[in-house]
């Protein structure tokens, strides 16, 4: 039998090659490799959703994703090979479809927790209408947010800080009413949240609310709503019939329940 002597050099040579061939097909995996092997383990506690995904796993997009019921449209992505070597998925994403847009770094990191930094973010605030469930109020616009940080692990981290602009605010129901445009800042708070909605100072109602929400869910606002001009009945019709007057003019808020499917 004929015998074949590799030398010292020849062995570092061949190496050298099974380490390129392996660094190739990792560089060149498929972007259904991460919709298909990485991201189930995440789809269950998350719900996040690729469909019609193209590119590479590190770099690609899906034209249909959604998180739980929310619909981000197309996606696009870069992933992070570093997050990988501790368990993360790290996520240079941008989204939009026909009413919402935004783009930051997301992390699926163990334990079911999602991290995000650095969001910007453009949806109707009709998104936030299961907050005001059950109570006989509907509302419109446009909300637009920077996140410097939102931590969530379902059921136990509803984690924000940032501040969001919504803008052209109406009610809906119980009247139609022009709002103007709200300021809403978020603080983390222990596992949760705390925001204040206050108005800019132009719209018809004075607006001073406190929400407060903790990483089980559960949720509490209150605080007080006021004509600016008490002249314009059609307002304060409508405040009737959302809260409690007092002496002053002001009408209190307030309600307390559960995020739905938390």
């Amino acid at each position: 039998m004929m015998q074949i002597k590799i030398t010292k050099r020849g062995r570092r040579l061949i190496y050298l090659g099974v380490v390129v061939y392996i660094v190739f097909l990792v560089a060149t995996l498929p972007a259904s490799f991460l919709s298909s092997y990485i991201l189930p383990s995440v789809q269950a506690t998350r719900g996040v959703k690729l469909q019609s995904v193209h590119g590479s796993v590190w770099q690609g997009y899906a034209m249909d994703a959604s998180v739980n019921r929310f619909n981000l449209g197309r996606l696009d992505w870069d992933l992070s090979g570093w997050g990988l070597l501790f368990g993360d998925i790290d996520l240079d994403v941008k989204f939009k479809n026909q009413n919402s847009k935004g783009y930051g770094d997301i992390s699926f990191g163990l334990g079911g927790k999602t991290r995000a930094q650095d969001l910007e973010l453009q949806f109707p605030a009709e998104v936030l209408q299961p907050l005001v469930y059950g109570m006989p109020i509907s509302f419109s616009g446009e909300l637009r947010g920077s996140l410097k940080l939102l931590e969530v692990r379902r059921g136990e981290v509803l984690k924000s800080q940032g501040r969001v602009v919504w803008q052209s605010a109406a009610l809906r129901a119980p009247q139609n009413i022009e709002l103007g445009s709200f300021l809403i800042t978020l603080e983390p708070m222990n596992d949760g949240t705390k925001m204040k909605i206050s108005d800019e100072g132009s719209g018809p109602v004075i607006t001073d609310i406190n929400l407060t929400v903790k990483g089980n869910g559960e949720y509490k606002f209150n605080g007080t709503l006021k004509a600016r001009d008490e002249r314009q009945q059609h307002i304060t019709e409508a405040l009737r019939l959302i809260g409690r007057a007092d002496s002053s003019g002001r009408f209190w808020i307030g309600r307390s329940g559960k995020l739905q499917n938390w």
